[in-house]
């Protein structure tokens, strides 16, 4: 009986595309090394608190990209907003001189090349689409 609705509901799935595959992939290498870089930095300071919630929110980025989860595409957008905002802001703290400011610069611009892919990209928005994934 269920498998005859199911045939009659005519759903549509949709696939994961292979950017998005490579896109949670790489947010995962980043949020593992989120987490290694603070075995590194002292408890309590700025840099911390910023890597703890890169990495945690890195983990939900993962999670949703690679489900397809609804919220991902947004929550994405979101993150990577935030990754550029604290990155511009570091690239004003008078520490990030000289060979210390290709980090956020690198930082700046792969967060800039994933907004661009998933907004750009026609396959990626209809993905996330509620209902459409597994």
């Amino acid at each position: 009986m269920k498998v005859e609705r199911e045939k009659r509901r005519n759903v549509i799935r949709y696939q994961r595309p292979s950017g998005i595959t490579t896109l949670s992939l790489f947010e995962f290498v980043g949020a593992i090394g989120c987490m290694g870089l603070l075995f590194f930095t002292p408890a309590g300071s700025r840099d911390f608190i910023a890597l703890s919630m890169g990495a945690a929110l890195g983990f939900i980025v993962v999670y949703g990209l690679w489900t397809l989860q609804f919220w991902a595409f947004w929550f994405t957008a979101g993150y990577e907003c935030l990754e550029i905002t604290y990155e511009l802001f570091l690239l004003s703290q008078p520490e990030y001189r000289n060979l210390h400011l290709l980090a956020p610069i690198f930082g700046i611009l792969l967060s800039a090349i994933t907004l661009g892919y998933i907004f750009l990209d026609r396959s990626v928005k209809p993905a996330f689409h509620r209902g459409l994934s597994n």
